[in-house]
């Protein structure tokens, strides 16, 4: 339907849908909310302005204040894994390499003691080729 005044073709809310490929109750909201470029109600109906490629412009909206759902920092789980194929290998080669490693979170560091907190510590003893429990 053209406008005399301006030559612009309207559509409704269903064919803006169709168009956009939204829902009809979508395009209702982003029309109330002053989203749609010239859309107007006119007699309980919108009137949906359609540009010269047949769609309507839609302003994007600005985003709002992050939310504060999640604002305690997440704590990243430590790992000790002792590797008993190091052991087998260390003493079937005769070597040293460390058989302890510690991850934390993406991080992984290799090593052969570990000192725990609060608890003692974990030692790999390189003489003995044997990985000893913590002493209490």
């Amino acid at each position: 339907m053209p406008n005399k005044e301006t030559s612009q073709t309207y559509i409704g809310t269903t064919q803006a849908a169709f168009r956009l490929h939204l829902s009809v109750q979508r395009v209702r909201k982003l029309a109330i909310e002053g989203r749609i470029k010239g859309a107007f109600r006119e007699g309980g109906r919108w009137k949906i302005p359609v540009s010269a490629s047949g769609m309507p412009k839609i302003s994007s909206k600005k985003k709002g204040p992050k939310g504060r759902w999640r604002i305690h920092k997440q704590e990243i789980m430590n790992y000790i894994h002792v590797n008993q194929a190091k052991i087998r290998s260390n003493r079937k080669h005769d070597t040293c390499h460390p058989v302890i490693s510690v991850k934390m979170g993406q991080k992984t560091v290799l090593c052969n003691e570990v000192k725990i907190p609060g608890v003692g510590r974990l030692i790999y003893d390189q003489e003995k080729r044997r990985a000893q429990a913590p002493s209490f």
